[in-house]
């Protein structure tokens, strides 16, 4: 359907489209004119958001991120949670002033609390304080969900409901970092107090929310770090305790100077037994020499004493000189062993030489002179011997050593380990909780909305709606009305018009015939009067320009009963007889006949006709009645033949092959379907006349610009 179309089909139901929008202007007027007076209030908050300060410097002004927070805001103060503090907060606002004011009840601004509870609960629920009045409100409303206060919450209260707290409304200020928020009800009061009372809770439950974020996380990392601090001294605290239990200063220290003690201790070792070795060999050599005196010498008591005291003094000695110690006590002591040991080696010579009774040995050596050599050499034996036993001592004690200490290592780097584990962890915690802590902070500074107008008392309502209401309801009424209309015109699949019966049914159109159910106005019957005008000069060019013999024979068809095929025809007939056409008219009943009609016609029975296959004579030869008077069959010069409905009843085919134009009336109501165009293309099969379509039943505006 194009734009023309559209606007032609508007211009014909423009009764419709006035009337209507005019009904719904006038109702509205009617319902609407009593509607009380609105007043409104607004507030604007700075939030800081886009372009705000922080502990990092300015804040971050990524777009999606900004927009995200202001939508977060937004939906926070146009939620229900918001929005039922405020109805508990104005509720025990009113509850508890009228209860200091008994009087305010009368005013306008607290109407509507008489209105929606009783006196004896506003009794019950007012405290001392506001605050008191306020938590018992919020405590009622909450024991269930069918008391008065909650049915108040969910009535159309214009004041305390829900519903009225719909006209509250929150939007960002262009780009910058101002919200403004806005309210609207029947008493200014109400609509300034609503709006402070707005602005409180939404400032608080932001504060909350954003504060409560990090206040979680900081609690998490404060747990974290308690556990991580307790894993840490409990690691260095078994340190500890391991080292006092195995006297441990520095364990790498110790075990140095313990390799290092070994290596000394075994080279003085190796030293040593060189040492001992020749002084055993001196020794011999000189007991040789004796001849086995010696052995005697040694069995006196004095000498065996004098040794054994040597032996003990230089394994003394030899105990401080391999203990490692060289403060100057040891020092003096070991100089006082070494004296002690030299007075007793002294004693042995002497004691030698007063038991030495032979002056000669047995190679003629003096006998004083052996006992000395053999003393001495004794001597340095002994000591060497004592220092050996304290070495191979101290040896076996540095193997013990060792052996202890090779398995603390690897414990003490257990521990180590642990103990670094535990302070990375420790220290991991810490740095997370102090950036949490810097975050809550920075959102504590940032989060602190600040008020930059506070909401406004309105001094005179707001400009009338009601004419704004009466013009919205007109031109809604007048969009319906368009829409339904145009709807529907582009829903109708009807044939409508010739041009969209021929693009439909795809045979040209030869002309119409207007809806005979129209009033009949003088407009109408001079439209239907041209379109069979129309008609009649196209069939009688086609019988004058044909080359066959006389008389034109016309068939008129339809696919369907009641279809127009015999007012067309009898019209056609009445026609061409005014014009001084010699017309014969031929029907296959008399149903739908009009009888004031004065043309020549006949009444075929159409079943013997197309049980014999009659032709034009035959069919003239037994139509009844005969009202041929007028005119005789040769002059006869047009002959318009009438045929059952194609899918109803049989055709006489034998007069089929005589016609030479076929007209099919289609009524422009209907749909052209499958069916009907097969019906047709087996008439158009069966016979070789033209078939053009003679669309019935059009409306006059169509039927006006087909004519045009």
């Amino acid at each position: 359907m194009s734009f023309s179309e559209i606007l032609r089909l508007l211009g014909r139901k423009w009764r419709l489209l006035l009337l209507v929008p005019l009904a719904l202007s006038a109702s509205t007027y009617f319902f609407a004119r009593q509607l009380p007076d609105s007043y409104s209030s607004d507030t604007t908050i700075y939030t800081g958001i886009a372009s705000g300060y922080s502990l990092t410097g300015n804040a971050a002004s990524d777009y999606n991120t900004t927009n995200n927070a202001f939508d977060n805001l937004v939906n926070l103060i146009e939620s229900r949670s918001t929005k039922e503090e405020v109805a508990y907060r104005l509720l025990a606002d009113h509850i508890w002033q009228t209860s200091q004011h008994p009087e305010w009840l009368a005013w306008p601004t607290y109407e509507g609390l008489q209105e929606g509870l009783p006196a004896r609960l506003r009794q019950q629920l007012s405290g001392p304080t506001r605050e008191a009045t306020l938590e018992k409100v919020r405590a009622f409303a909450k024991a269930n969900n069918s008391n008065a206060v909650r049915r108040l919450l969910n009535s159309s209260n214009p004041a305390y409901s829900l519903s009225a707290l719909d006209y509250l409304s929150a939007s960002r200020i262009g780009s910058s970092d101002l919200i403004r928020l806005y309210y609207e009800s029947y008493n200014p009061d109400i609509a300034r107090s609503t709006l402070e009372l707005v602005t409180q809770v939404f400032l608080d439950q932001s504060r909350n929310l954003r504060e409560g974020q990090t206040a979680s996380v900081i609690e998490y990392y404060e747990a974290e770090l308690k556990r991580a601090k307790d894993r840490l001294d409990k690691a260095e605290a078994e340190n500890l305790a391991f080292n006092r239990d195995n006297n441990i200063i520095n364990f790498e220290s110790q075990s140095d100077n313990i390799a290092i003690q070994k290596e000394s201790l075994a080279e003085q070792m190796t030293l040593m037994n060189q040492q001992y070795a020749g002084a055993r060999a001196a020794l011999g050599a000189v007991n040789q020499k004796l001849g086995g005196r010696q052995a005697s010498l040694l069995s006196s008591r004095q000498v065996l004493e004098q040794t054994q005291k040597l032996n003990r003094l230089n394994a003394n000695l030899a105990d401080l000189q391999f203990a490692g110690k060289s403060d100057a006590g040891t020092a003096a002591k070991a100089k006082q062993l070494q004296a002690e040991a030299d007075r007793t080696a002294q004693a042995i010579q002497n004691s030698v030489d007063t038991y030495s009774t032979q002056s000669t040995s047995t190679e003629g050596i003096p006998n004083k002179d052996l006992l000395g050599e053999w003393v001495q050499n004794m001597v340095l034996v002994e000591s060497n011997k004592a220092k050996l036993a304290v070495m191979n001592r101290r040896r076996q004690e540095f193997e013990r050593e060792y052996q202890r200490m090779a398995p603390l290592g690897a414990t003490l780097k257990r521990i180590a380990r642990e103990i670094d584990l535990a302070e990375k962890a420790y220290l991991t915690v810490l740095a997370s909780l102090n950036a949490s802590k810097a975050t809550q902070q920075n959102t504590q500074l940032t989060a602190n909305l600040k008020i930059v107008d506070p909401p406004n008392l309105a001094s005179k309502p707001k400009s009338n709606r009601l004419v704004l209401m009466v013009l919205l309801s007109g031109l809604g009424g007048l969009v319906c009305v368009a829409g339904t209309i145009v709807g529907l015109g582009l829903m109708d699949k009807s044939l409508k018009n010739p041009v969209e019966a021929t693009r439909q049914i795809g045979l040209p159109v030869a002309g119409l015939m207007l809806d005979a159910h129209a009033p009949p106005t003088l407009r109408l019957q001079a439209t239907q009067q041209r379109s069979l005008d129309q008609l009649v000069r196209h069939i009688l060019l086609k019988a004058n320009t044909s080359q066959m013999p006389s008389p034109f024979v016309v068939g008129i068809f339809s696919v369907q009963r009641q279809e127009g095929k015999t007012m067309l025809c009898q019209a056609l007939s009445q026609r061409c007889h005014d014009m001084g056409v010699q017309t014969l008219a031929l029907y296959p009943d008399s149903d739908g006949f009009d009888p004031s009609s004065d043309a020549p016609s006949l009444f075929y029975p159409s079943e013997a006709a197309a049980v014999h296959g009659w032709q034009l004579d035959q069919l003239i030869q037994h139509a009844t009645p005969k009202r041929m008077t007028a005119i005789s069959s040769p002059d006869v010069q047009l002959v318009l033949v009438e045929f059952p409905a194609l899918r109803e009843e049989a055709l006489p085919v034998g007069l089929l092959r005589q016609l030479h134009l076929i007209f099919l009336t289609v009524p422009a109501t209907r749909t052209w379907r499958l069916t009907d165009h097969q019906t047709v293309q087996e008439l158009r099969s069966a016979t070789s006349a033209p078939v053009e379509v003679v669309l019935s039943g059009v409306a006059q505006h169509h039927g006006e610009e087909a004519l045009a």
